[in-house]
């Protein structure tokens, strides 16, 4: 299992501070052109959205109270 995170921040100093702040271990990606905001239609943040094996996208804006569930049962598949 892969955890990426989509930063909306504008600096890039700011972002890597809050990851070394918070002790964040997974790839932190930069959308510096909103381009990812745009795919997905991303209104606000956080926004969660969880993929299964093969990339292909099973919940959407997924609240993070159900997150731990739907990646129990992803898993188990």
């Amino acid at each position: 299992m892969v955890f990426i995170g989509i930063s909306l921040d504008e600096d890039e100093k700011k972002l890597d501070e809050m990851v070394a702040s918070k002790d964040i271990s997974w790839p932190q990606v930069r959308d510096a052109d909103g381009s990812l905001v745009a795919l997905f239609n991303i209104k606000g943040t956080p926004t969660y959205y969880l993929l299964d094996r093969e990339g292909k996208i099973v919940a959407k804006r997924i609240t993070i109270e159900k997150l731990s569930n739907a990646i129990t049962d992803l898993l188990k598949n």
